[in-house]
């Protein structure tokens, strides 16, 4: 069986036709699907990375392409002027019509400009596919720009018709994306975040660094620097109002890429940037041991989907905080959550703890972490696409 695969992320190829992806998609994710279907048609938009260009390849995810077909599409994002342009659209709506005549089995990431069109397709000609919900696009448009909040009721509304009529559909959420965005197909809360078994000294170790801490207490929050809804300028605000109560024994941790200009700034605005410690853009590897050496994590988003960042803190045993947006309510206690950008609840949050109070947190994070360990959803995962592969080959 032959699937086609429809999501608007960007894929680069070299010189020799090997693709690589710059994101979250790798081979271990593609080879989830390849244990169910022969052969993968991806409908991308094409990155701009030159073939000739061995460096920045070299840092992105290779993908195998003995049984992986690459099929680029008009990049409709470019500009709202590329977005509206009738002969891209049409361009767009052919491409991705003429792929799932070829196809067995379709899979939709939603949400896509070609995710759409290729829902409205299947709805019409009565062909089953699944979609997966990774996001809301609403709050990632909403808070994203002006032209952003203009897209998101139209782009809201597509989010709407593709999981609605999906024969499965898959969520990241519990609830959140499920509530947001029914569907009327069969369904399945599976993360996308996946953890390897944490060993029950990571928690022992946790506890002891609570017990015995001394000095300034370390928060930590990862996330691009660039990024407004990243929202960790409403933890500089929050050390801000601390400072100005008396309290100056907490320090800000950052890790992550981008320009750190505009959070510097609002550092040096408000008289905290000595608070402030960036430490860059760490290795997946390195996040573990940066993890294990804060105090508390916060998780100060305006838009999530389930926070990879938020888990992984949350198996180390790390006391969190985290906005009442996306995920994040079903990941964390209702006392350790807060309504997005409200640095005050912040404050009350931060003086609240107690190394007894700590202690409980690090307990029930790291086992409620558990419920993410990779073999107990990669089993749930398998037996669901190997039910929707079933059900394409009888009804296509």
């Amino acid at each position: 069986m032959n699937m086609v695969f429809i999501y608007e992320d960007k894929i680069a190829k070299d010189t020799e036709g090997n693709y690589y992806t710059g994101s979250a998609f790798s081979q271990e994710v593609f080879d989830r699907y390849l244990q169910h279907f022969d052969h993968i048609t991806l409908i991308m938009r094409k990155a701009p990375v030159d073939p000739e260009d061995a460096e920045t390849l070299s840092h992105m995810n290779r993908i195998e392409k003995d049984r992986i077909d690459v099929v680029f599409i008009p990049n409709t994002r470019e500009s709202l002027k590329s977005f509206l342009n009738p002969s891209i659209r049409r361009e767009l709506k052919c491409t991705v019509i003429s792929e799932i005549n070829k196809a067995d089995a379709v899979v939709i990431r939603a949400h896509s400009g070609s995710g759409y069109i290729a829902a409205r397709y299947c709805n019409a000609h009565h062909i089953p596919y699944l979609a997966e919900a990774v996001g809301c696009p609403w709050d990632s448009l909403w808070n994203h720009s002006f032209r952003g909040k203009v897209l998101a009721p139209f782009i809201r509304m597509q989010m709407h018709f593709i999981m609605k009529h999906a024969s499965y559909a898959i969520y990241v959420t519990d609830s959140f994306l499920q509530h947001r965005y029914p569907t009327d197909g069969k369904s399945a809360a599976i993360s996308d975040v996946e953890l390897q078994a944490a060993e029950e000294q990571v928690l022992v170790k946790r506890l002891e660094h609570i017990r015995i801490h001394a000095g300034k207490i370390k928060i930590g929050t990862a996330g691009a620097l660039h990024v407004a809804f990243k929202g960790q300028r409403f933890v500089i605000k929050a050390l801000a109002e601390l400072k100005a109560q008396g309290l100056t024994n907490f320090s800000y941790h950052l890790a992550g890429g981008g320009d750190r200009t505009a959070l510097l700034g609002l550092a040096k605005k408000l008289g905290v940037e000595d608070q402030l410690v960036f430490d860059g853009l760490l290795p997946h590897d390195a996040m573990f041991e940066w993890l294990d050496d804060l105090d508390i994590y916060i998780q100060p988003s305006q838009q999530e989907g389930m926070p990879r960042a938020l888990i992984e803190a949350m198996s180390r045993g790390l006391p969190c905080f985290g906005s009442r947006i996306g995920g994040i309510p079903e990941l964390l206690e209702n006392l350790e959550i807060f309504s997005s950008g409200d640095f005050h609840a912040i404050v009350k949050r931060l003086r609240s703890l107690t190394p007894m109070k700590m202690e409980k947190m690090a307990k029930r994070n790291f086992n409620y972490a558990k419920r993410f360990e990779k073999k107990q959803l990669e089993k749930k995962r398998f037996d669901f696409y190997s039910d929707f592969a079933s059900f394409s080959e009888i009804h296509r």
